[in-house]
């Protein structure tokens, strides 16, 4: 090879390789254009307004990347075991209802259940005697000195059983006494619901004909005064909006029975309330259509959360103030449209593992 050839082809390498360079940045740039363009037309799908039918009364404010302007989380629950902490929760048959911040603008905090409450618009919710029993023991009746101890519910077609052990005047004697108390629930003017027990038992005795012969209150030898509690008389007064712990209920009780299952609690405030069908089909879910959520100090704006049990057709099972320990153990999937899809393991499951492993 000749010098002259040598130099030639050595130019024409270089003249290639900064023409290939000249040309880069036009070549990114276009890659950056069409990845922007498509990144807009996907924005446009996130950023729309999912909020279901029904469920928006204020104007919408001004959306911003942390606020969607709408005024609530928008939930709808199908088959699922809902508890706010412990044995204490609901199972929910069907239910739509809202998530409201108790500041407006803020979004849900999951974190902590006292900065939001739970406007129910409609459906139907089971409060097993499981639940019952622990709402009394770890919430209602867990100060000192107390009355009750130890209550063990049971229910029936309009009839539910308690049998607790109780000191009268929440002192006397320095035992607990064995007792039982039965009779029907019912919905009062207020919307509360009223338990009058009609069979009282005490230490095997019945005393109910006796009490009401004599013309005796129960507020005569219990007391009972706690948020959302009262002894009235001879009936125990509950408040749905303050008797269960945070977040607050928010919503009018339609109706309410008893059954062996446990207490029926029908709600029908809104019934226009309507959500479009989940992302994917599902006998049991939880179904976060739009409004604000912060999760693990992470805000999903314009929300769209579809959560299920990770094994596929079993009823999920969903606790509030532990939802972290479900996330860690799941798993999230977000499909084009934006939506998340969080596959979490039953809190009934996890719960068991911490049991079997602290034995």
């Amino acid at each position: 090879m000749n010098t002259t050839s040598f130099f030639l082809r050595g130019f024409v390498r270089h003249a290639m390789l900064m023409t290939a360079c000249l040309a880069l940045p036009a070549v990114a740039q276009s890659l950056i254009e069409r990845q922007q363009t498509e990144l807009h037309q996907q924005q446009l799908q996130w950023d729309k307004r999912r909020i279901p039918e029904g469920m928006q009364t204020d104007a919408l404010r001004q959306a911003t990347t942390r606020d969607s302007g709408a005024q609530a989380l928008a939930l709808n629950a199908r088959n699922v075991d809902f508890y706010l902490t412990g044995d204490i929760g609901f199972h929910v048959d069907q239910l739509a209802a809202t998530l409201e911040p108790v500041t407006a603008g803020e979004p849900v905090q999951f974190d902590d259940p006292r900065t939001f409450s739970i406007r129910v618009h409609h459906g139907e919710v089971l409060v097993p005697p499981k639940a019952l029993a622990a709402l009394f023991n770890e919430h209602i009746m867990a100060y000192s000195p107390r009355p009750l101890n130890d209550m063990r519910i049971t229910t029936q077609d309009d009839t539910l059983s308690a049998q607790a052990g109780l000191k009268l005047w929440s002192w006397f004697p320095g035992i607990w006494l064995n007792a039982s108390l039965a009779g029907p629930i019912a919905l009062n003017d207020k919307n509360e619901l009223v338990f009058t027990p009609q069979d009282i038992h005490l230490l095997g005795i019945p005393l109910g004909g006796l009490l009401r012969g004599l013309g005796i209150k129960l507020t005569w030898l219990l007391n009972v005064e706690r948020e959302g509690a009262n002894l009235v008389d001879s009936q125990l007064v509950l408040d749905h909006r303050k008797v269960f712990p945070p977040p607050a209920l928010a919503g009018n009780i339609a109706a309410v029975r008893l059954s062996a299952a446990g207490l029926h609690l029908r709600f029908a405030d809104n019934p226009a309330a309507k959500f479009v069908e989940p992302p994917e089909p599902s006998k049991s879910y939880l179904w976060i259509q739009s409004g604000d959520a912060k999760l693990f100090d992470v805000v999903a704006a314009n929300a769209n959360i579809m959560i299920v049990d990770e094994k596929k057709d079993e009823v999920l099972h969903f606790n509030l103030y532990d939802y972290r320990q479900q996330v860690i153990g799941g798993t999230l999937f977000m499909d084009g449209s934006g939506t998340i899809i969080a596959r979490l393991p039953s809190y009934h499951r996890l719960a068991q593992q911490v049991a079997e492993k602290s034995r």
